[in-house]
């Protein structure tokens, strides 16, 4: 077995000193950049690595991060987990990755295995049902999109996302609006729907509603909904259901947007593939990364403020599945 490589064989093949070379190493800016650029050189050529479990000893943190998503086969997960890696890669962060299958059973293990892990802090997509008591993790938390108690969240304006999409469709000449909305106790769907049918009252009819799962999966009531051909436009909780939605319409044989106009919600990355080309309504998920690692970067750094909540704006993409009535 190979001897490990130490910042002692690395200052004396520099022929610098133990503390030059922790001042490189640990980016504090003390020596001159061609010192630095030395140190780094020689560093790599003999294969040095930092010993982080000694740090974490010195230091009491691990500089590694949780991060619980409930699922990753809906594409918007990976998407975020990729957006929260990024980000946190750059503040010098690993980033361990959970799967709660968007239980609370599952979740309290989940927080529990990262306790294991000494992570410093996490991001989570939490469940509605969540709740800290008897439980509270020994790290701070950061949500993305589901603003709980005594927790910092970073979340998209979904209200004004629903917004974006009643002024689209009265622009439209849309009259007659079907909705698929999410579950009661997912905050962002009621949030999107309240800021829809707030902005469209008095201008557009819901001739009818239906709860659907977030998937692509409809169930036999949306589809008997759309069946009736009652509307011209269906408003989706988010892009799955509406790439469901045109899969539906498109085995009834209702055009779209010819007859029946579609408009989801996400951007998700399909949603611009051109045989799907989704109107839709965009939330920034590398800014919704950046922002919640930020947040949790403050709070494992000492931040005591109170309870952040940060809101994104968003935008609407129309694209082909939308046309005026």
């Amino acid at each position: 077995m190979s001897k490990r490589v130490t910042i002692r064989d690395v200052a004396n093949a520099a022929g610098v000193s133990l503390a030059t070379v922790s001042y490189v190493m640990n980016d504090l800016d003390k020596v001159t950049p061609e010192v630095d650029s030395l140190v780094r050189r020689v560093a790599k050529e003999l294969g040095y690595s930092r010993n982080r479990a000694a740090v974490s000893l010195k230091t009491g943190r691990h500089n590694v991060i949780g991060c619980i998503l409930p699922t990753l086969v809906s594409p918007i997960f990976p998407e975020i987990a990729e957006a929260v890696q990024s980000y946190a890669e750059t503040q010098g962060l690993a980033t361990l990755l959970v799967n709660s299958g968007d239980t609370p059973e599952r979740e309290a293990e989940a927080l529990r295995i990262l306790a294991e892990h000494g992570v410093d802090g996490a991001i989570a997509v939490l469940h509605p049902n969540y709740s800290e008591a008897g439980t509270k993790p020994p790290f701070p938390i950061v949500t993305i999109d589901s603003a709980l108690p005594g927790l910092d969240c970073v979340q998209a304006d979904h209200e004004a996302g629903g917004r974006l999409i009643a002024e689209h469709a009265i622009r439209l000449g849309h009259k007659h609006i079907g909705l698929l909305s999410g579950g009661g106790d997912v905050a962002s769907s009621l949030q999107r729907s309240k800021g829809f049918v707030d902005a469209a009252l008095g201008q557009c009819e819901i001739v009818w509603e239906q709860t659907v799962p977030l998937t692509a999966a409809l169930g036999p009531e949306a589809k008997k909904s759309m069946a009736r051909r009652e509307v011209s436009l269906v408003v989706c909780v988010n892009d799955l259901v509406a790439i469901g939605a045109l899969s539906a319409l498109r085995d009834l044989d209702i055009d779209v947007p010819g007859e029946v106009s579609v408009i989801g919600f996400d951007d998700i990355g399909m949603s611009a593939w051109p045989l799907i080309g989704l109107t839709t309504v965009h939330q920034s998920l590398p800014d919704l990364g950046r922002s919640a690692v930020e947040l949790l970067v403050g709070r494992i750094g000492g931040d005591t403020s109170p309870r952040k909540i940060t809101m994104l704006p968003v935008s609407l993409v129309e694209r082909q599945t939308t046309a005026p009535h």
